[in-house]
């Protein structure tokens, strides 16, 4: 960067109202951040798409009071590159009119020694105003890539959504890329896949061996190697750093609360830290078995209500 500004990405999230809380906490997980808006600086390096909210990150290159600074900083590095565009994307809290835009991308693209290219460009930049800083960096947008596993072969109505479990993945797992995942209840394998996808080491046990081989199936129709136990979570002997369940809610398949109650008892024996995914409210359950719950979120489908809550 060309200036001292500490922070070296900008961010920009969006959500739909009934996947705020979520959206919230997956930042607070990646980022150490609690936002009050749609956008925000931070030094971590975060791919966009490793999240289902993130729109568009901008790299930081050069930030300036004025657009006039910026436009002389970046005369005065005489910027060398060829086939560029200027991304346009919108941020909501933002008030940079679209005139406004059109004026200073002409009148920093005049000091960029190259040749625009607006059609296959090898690089996009991005600039815009701020809270009062222009910013001007190369622009990244999210390319969704989890889409393609709502195409796997196998699912079920009661399933999580894939952004949603995309989500929780990120939750549970925060920067720490190699945490041990375990999924004692994986059923076809929706939270395995977006483990996977991050190149998060992941195992999932299914306990009904016809959902267990749906699973795999749904693993190896994208090309990623087993990783499914048709197996009871209560004889899994090893130990993970984090386990994500979705419990059994009993909305098509009878469940017991003992049943519950045992599989969230038998978490406590194979993980140190736990995302509980649960149909009401468990919180005196997860406490019993020995849990602290430090943060928790509630995630909508239709009028079905997720409670997610983390665990230590």
């Amino acid at each position: 960067m060309g200036n001292t500004f500490e922070q070296n990405y900008f961010y920009v999230i969006n959500y739909p109202e009934q996947e705020r809380e979520l959206c919230l906490l997956e930042m607070k997980s990646l980022f150490n951040k609690d936002l009050t808006k749609k956008y925000f600086f931070s030094s971590r390096n975060i791919d966009p798409s490793r999240s289902p909210f993130i729109k568009l990150r901008i790299s930081l290159l050069y930030t300036a009071s004025s657009l006039q600074e910026l436009v002389q900083i970046l005369s005065n590095e005489k910027i060398t590159v060829n086939n560029f565009k200027f991304a346009r994307f919108r941020i909501e809290e933002g008030k940079l009119d679209y005139a406004t835009w059109i004026q200073s991308v002409t009148e920093l693209g005049k000091v960029i020694q190259g040749e625009v290219d607006m059609k296959n460009p090898t690089i996009q930049f991005g600039t815009t105003l701020i809270d009062g800083l222009w910013i001007f960096g190369i622009y990244e947008k999210n390319e969704n890539p989890w889409e393609k596993h709502n195409l796997k072969p196998y699912t079920n109505s009661n399933s999580l959504e894939t952004r949603t479990a995309r989500a929780i993945v990120n939750i549970a797992v925060g920067q720490q890329g190699q945490t041990r995942l375990v999924d004692p209840c994986c059923g076809v394998g929706t939270v395995v896949l977006e483990a996977l996808s991050l190149a998060i080491p992941v195992i999932g046990y299914e306990i009904n061996w016809i959902i267990a081989k749906q699973a795999e199936q749904n693993i190896s129709y994208f090309g990623y190697d087993s990783c499914i136990v048709n197996g009871d979570m209560q004889k899994i002997t090893e130990r993970y750093d984090v386990a994500i369940i979705d419990l059994p809610y009993g909305l098509f398949t009878p469940v017991t609360h003992k049943q519950q109650m045992d599989i969230i008892n038998s978490s406590r024996r194979i993980t140190q830290k736990l995302v509980m995914i649960t149909g009401m409210d468990m919180d005196k359950d997860i406490i019993s078995a020995g849990f602290t719950i430090v943060d928790r979120c509630t995630v909508n489908k239709g009028s079905f209500v997720r409670f997610v809550r983390i665990c230590y």
